[in-house]
């Protein structure tokens, strides 16, 4: 379980070097942004284009890194959780296991996911250029919502693969 541990921290530290990083540049760059500057993206239709969609003070600028630090870090407190959680008397220690395992790559995919997203808005809003949004928002969107939805569905699994019963019958 230490390796596992390490390797999510590890995930986790890897999350926050991007966004820290864009934070910093944000602020370096903060005094040479128009003001007002977009900082949110749409989709023309007419064009086919990404766009901002929403134009406003610069300061607002910052919502990406308080969104991306605030998911990263609710994830990781869910991680925490994870790992403090009591097994069920339903379940082997073994799938207790495996099912924590389970839990705590959902979690380090999701903050990866979070991290690209949200390091990427930061360049769109920096560089005042919506394309990148469009290009990367929409592959992370299929692979996150997909991940989000499976997941209880593979908990549910790994718990019917790992209960006692199951278990108790397949040794009588």
């Amino acid at each position: 379980m230490k390796a596992i541990k390490r390797t999510h921290l590890i995930i986790l530290a890897l999350c926050l070097i991007p966004l820290l990083t864009g934070l910093v540049w944000f602020i370096a760059k903060y005094s040479s942004l128009p003001d007002p500057m977009g900082i949110h993206f749409g989709f023309d239709e007419k064009t086919r284009e990404s766009i901002f969609d929403v134009v406003d003070n610069k300061i607002f600028g910052i919502y990406p890194f308080v969104a991306g630090f605030g998911l990263v870090g609710l994830l990781s407190l869910c991680g925490f959780f994870v790992r403090r959680v009591k097994p069920s008397k339903k379940v082997t220690e073994k799938g207790h296991s495996v099912m924590q395992q389970f839990v705590l790559f959902i979690v380090d995919a999701q903050n990866i996911i979070i991290s690209i997203y949200f390091t990427v808005w930061t360049y769109c809003i920096i560089k005042q250029e919506p394309k990148p949004m469009r290009q990367w928002g929409l592959p992370l969107a299929l692979i996150w919502l997909p991940l989000l939805l499976l997941s209880p569905i593979g908990i549910i699994v790994l718990r019917i693969v790992f209960s006692k019963k199951r278990a108790e019958k397949k040794s009588n």
